[in-house]
């Protein structure tokens, strides 16, 4: 783990021992190295438990930067403050940038970065994020102090939580924008930059999704379009590689992870990167679920016969010899932190510092068919009932109901179309959650998630696409792996995804040809076998699977739930809840997904708490390392 708070103090009185202490408490409970860095009206704490990496702090002249910066377009930056010194980090870079032209060029900025630039002279300053929060940063104000930091339990204070965050992720509702768990601790929204002044942040956001134009001419320029795709993948995975063999790549035999690996290796063989992956891991299960698809991964390792370490049956929510970890905020994927543990371990062993991953693919190319509506709404009735009639014919599905969910809704107003759209046994909190809450802040009769019909007349498909494309962030900060790896997501590159953002809808939704586009691009380096394939499993059964077996591990955490002493749920019906789905007693109709959101949330609030797991022992990074090397 590695991390930065930057403490800004504009009127320049210094900080007590008492106030560096505060922030100390991290490193301190982490066992982690660390040093401070005085500088006018500013301190820097770094703390790491790995070396690996460049320095998280930057001065220029009366300015100074702390940040975590991987840079795609490094030449052009060099080019706008005449800086070529290869010795030049890309936190010097961009701090360069920000100290000769403010916030102005962040927005060009293209890679995975957050940071904070702060003028000791000005007292002024700029923050900012990349456009998925692949690197996040968080801020606070107490007293006369602003702080920033790349983690938000560095700015907590205590155990004080955010309810209506609690309540967010319990209930499946979107999280505040900008909101954490910790009370006072606000995030920067991806794709977002803060103008620090002496007494306040203002923040706004920088590139928008919705703001790139959809170029209805490429659907008479496919080839052009399939070699562009092309091209774009190949930057992107040939920016994120490193060429000192230490990269290595998920590979489940998914389109996107295989795809990566695939460029990567086919790059490699055409000597235009020095070197290919140092290794794959592929995680398998196979306790009676439909996971193992190995038959897939296989064919890519047939093809570019690149290292691959197997993961098998590891297992979930809870590994007898390490602990389960305290990562900086509550996750979804706290029950597979095992398999996450062995990935580093074996990637670490080997000499590995860096993991791409697939993340990304399915909200960059996949379509829908809401341009019907546009096309109602712009005059072109006849045409859109023609096109409707066939993709009925294609999907042997009824006329009438593709045109109601894809012509007619739409188009209604907004609170027709929430009222329409509303399924009480899914997009409501789970009855478990108090329901005097749920109106005390704002959730009551609300469903879990906006209708996807929102946006102007005329233009419904594309505010669907980039509205998906907008809410991705990256899923792996602040957890096991980025807190080991240099992780890395490739798909996520924004040339590519502005691109993505301009197919017309001929392009992204043909029928029987998901994501078309991505796999034309891969023609040639993809095997066919994945290339070609359709569909892929769900993880339900694995979820419902790791609930049964791991219940005598998971029981405890139920005896007196955190979040039922909060007033955010009923312990007793939460514990029927768990009783039933673990047996395997609940109907088809039980809401499996908020019961596992819910499980996770309580876990990490006792993980933090020292009440869960009841038994465990805490294994260092070495000790880990050495449990879980695989034969090299």
């Amino acid at each position: 783990m590695r991390f930065f708070t930057c403490v800004l103090d504009p009127q320049g009185l210094g900080l007590a021992n008492r106030t560096r202490q505060a922030y100390e408490v991290l490193p301190r409970q982490r066992g982690l190295h660390y040093e401070w860095q005085c500088f006018e009206s500013a301190a820097v704490l770094t703390g790491w438990d790995d070396p690996y990496g460049d320095p998280l702090v930057a001065r220029d002249g009366d300015w100074i930067a702390a940040g975590m910066v991987r840079l795609d377009n490094r030449p052009e930056i060099e080019k706008w403050v005449h800086r070529r010194e290869k010795a030049a980090t890309d936190l010097e870079l961009v701090l360069s940038v920000v100290a000769r032209y403010g916030s102005e060029y962040v927005s060009k900025l293209l890679g995975d970065f957050a940071f904070v630039a702060w003028n000791g002279k000005t007292r002024r300053g700029v923050a900012a994020c990349d456009a998925f929060a692949v690197q996040k940063i968080f801020y606070t104000q107490r007293g006369r102090f602003l702080s920033f930091a790349s983690r938000a339990e560095a700015l907590a204070a205590g155990d004080e939580y955010e309810l209506s965050y609690l309540l967010a992720l319990v209930s499946l509702h979107n999280r505040p924008r900008g909101a954490t768990v910790y009370r006072g601790v606000r995030q920067l929204p991806p794709a977002s930059l803060a103008a620090i002044g002496e007494r306040r942040i203002d923040v706004r956001q920088y590139w928008h999704a919705t703001d790139i134009a959809m170029e209805p001419s490429w659907a008479r320029s496919e080839a052009c379009l399939v070699e562009e795709c092309r091209q774009l993948l190949a930057d992107s995975v040939r920016q994120r590689m490193t060429s000192d063999c230490t990269t290595w790549a998920q590979l489940s035999g998914g389109l996107d992870s295989s795809s990566v690996v695939s460029f990567v290796q086919w790059l490699a063989e055409r000597r235009e990167i020095p070197n290919g992956l140092a290794g794959t891991v592929t995680f398998v299960d196979r306790q009676r679920t439909s996971t193992d698809e190995r038959a897939y991964s296989d064919a890519v390792l047939s093809r570019w016969r690149v290292r691959n370490e197997l993961i098998i049956d590891p297992p979930t929510w809870y590994d007898e010899r390490f602990a389960p970890p305290r990562t900086d905020q509550p996750r979804g994927d706290l029950h597979v932190y095992p398999r996450d543990n062995r990935l580093c371990a074996i990637v670490r062993a080997a000499g590995g510092r860096v993991l791409l991953t697939g993340v990304g693919g399915d909200e960059l190319f996949s379509g829908n068919m809401l341009y019907f509506a546009d096309w109602l709404a712009g005059g072109r009735a006849l045409p859109a009932m023609r096109e409707m009639a066939r993709r009925a014919a294609i999907g042997r599905v009824s006329f009438w109901t593709l045109a109601y969910r894809n012509a007619l809704l739409p188009l209604l107003p907004r609170a027709i179309q929430t009222h329409l759209v509303h399924d009480q046994d899914e997009s409501m909190a789970p009855y478990w959650v108090d329901s005097s809450i749920l109106a005390r802040y704002g959730f009551a009769g609300r469903p879990s998630s906006a209708p996807a019909y929102a946006g102007p007349i005329g233009k419904k498909y594309h505010h669907a696409v980039a509205s998906l494309v907008a809410r991705i962030e990256s899923p792996t900060q602040g957890g096991v792996l980025a807190d080991c790896l240099d992780v890395r997501h490739p798909l996520l590159y924004r040339p590519l995804v502005e691109f993505s953002l301009r197919l017309p809808p001929e392009l992204r939704a043909r029928p029987h040809a998901h994501r078309w586009l991505f796999r034309e691009a891969a023609r040639g380096i993809l095997p066919d076998a994945v290339r070609t394939r359709v569909g892929k499993p769900t993880t339900s059964d694995f979820l419902l699977l790791s609930l049964s077996a791991q219940r005598k591990y998971l029981e405890p955490l139920l005896h007196r739930p955190i979040l039922a002493d909060l007033g955010v749920l009923d312990a007793a019906t939460l514990r029927e809840a768990f009783t039933s789905v673990s047996q395997g007693l609940a109907g088809g109709n039980r809401p499996y997904g908020t019961l596992f959101r819910t499980l996770a949330v309580e876990a990490w609030l006792q993980i933090r708490s020292g009440r869960w797991p009841q038994r465990s022992q805490s294994g260092s990074k070495a000790d880990l390392v050495q449990a879980y090397t695989p034969s090299i």
